[in-house]
């Protein structure tokens, strides 16, 4: 193979806002997609997303909510991840490729959205009641000055 027709990579650096480093490689300054690999994305997310899947399902109770207790890297690509059930408190270990990690956390960040969420209306909700209770015992003076 001639020199022009070996292809030209380069390695950068980025810090991410969490503080862990990512390493990207590009190949002739260009990112290399799956397709031209000959590889189907649709297969290959199916796949990465039945991963996931199976990391948040409990092998013992079934419950779906499965939960990262621990994450450390476990070589240049993997990572080895302490699962625990919130529901039977079944413990397992496992390692996973970077996507499936990567998926995994996203899958956490999800529920943690919607946890906020729900916590967040039901705040409001809550303040609200508050607020017409304390409005409804204003109006029918059942509070006096020494309940304060």
């Amino acid at each position: 193979m001639r020199d022009s027709d070996t292809p030209k990579s380069e390695v950068r650096s980025v810090t991410l806002p969490s503080g862990r480093r990512v390493e990207i490689s590009y190949l002739d300054g260009e990112a290399v997609s799956l397709a031209d690999q000959g590889l189907e994305i649709v297969e290959i997310e199916a796949n990465l997303q039945e991963s996931v899947d199976q990391l948040l399902s409990c092998g013992q109770c079934g419950c779906d909510t499965v939960q990262p207790v621990e994450w450390d890297g476990y070589g240049p690509r993997h990572w080895k991840i302490e699962l625990r059930c919130p529901n039977c408190e079944a413990r397992c270990t496992t390692i996973v490729e970077d996507d499936v990690a990567e998926l995994c956390d996203r899958a956490h960040q999800r529920g943690a959205d919607e946890l906020e969420l729900t916590l967040t209306k039901l705040t409001e909700e809550n303040a609200q009641r508050d607020i017409e209770r304390l409005r409804h015992a204003l109006e029918m003076n059942h509070l006096l000055p020494e309940d304060f």
